[in-house]
């Protein structure tokens, strides 16, 4: 006969836990997930395919290519995730090859947003993230692209001119305490006078 012991949950419980309470540095100050359209599927798929029929090569691979390639494409999509922060966008994608990309707001240029007739067809747009001194970021099928482009200049604005109002709320700090040290002299003088 065998005891069965059970002192608590699994010996993961309090890691996972943990790691569902805690966010990352990068990931605190959440403003706003990043939604993708699920038309993006489609539109790699199909990109895909346009760019095999195009090689000698590609012509033999895309019988293989044309089912194998949307189970590729739809894990892509499952796996990409992204979030405006307080400080950054942060985005995070791949399947297989994993990648995480995370843009500081002050460094941020511009964001445009493309739509050109392919783009259109498959009801997806092209968002582009400039930064200086950095290559351009691009996202494809992020929904609400207008909505989510204003939001993200406008925390990139606020950031940009809050040190600049910080800075001027020191300096009137230093003019106060300039006077104060001038007051303080006068009466220190005075004190000696007497």
């Amino acid at each position: 006969m065998t005891a069965d012991f059970n002192y608590g949950p699994h010996p993961g419980y309090f890691m996972d836990e943990l790691s569902q309470t805690q966010t990352s540095y990068a990931d605190s100050g959440q403003m706003m997930a990043v939604e993708f359209d699920r038309k993006i599927i489609i539109y790699w798929w199909m990109s895909a395919n346009v760019g095999l029929l195009f090689s000698v090569v590609g012509i033999i691979l895309m019988p293989i290519w044309i089912p194998f390639g949307w189970l590729v494409h739809q894990k892509q999509y499952e796996h990409m995730s992204g979030a405006l922060t307080e400080r950054s966008l942060n985005m995070r994608m791949g399947w297989m090859f994993k990648k995480q990309q995370n843009i500081a707001l002050d460094k941020l240029t511009d964001v445009s947003i493309h739509e050109g007739p392919i783009l259109s067809a498959f009801g997806v747009v092209r968002m582009q993230f400039e930064t200086a001194g950095a290559a351009p970021f691009i996202l494809t099928g992020v929904k609400n692209a207008n909505e989510f482009r204003d939001l993200v200049l406008r925390q990139r604005d606020s950031l940009v001119t809050g040190p600049a109002q910080q800075s001027t709320q020191t300096t009137e700090s230093s003019d106060v305490l300039i006077e104060i040290r001038d007051i303080l002299t006068k009466i220190e003088s005075k004190l000696s006078e007497e």
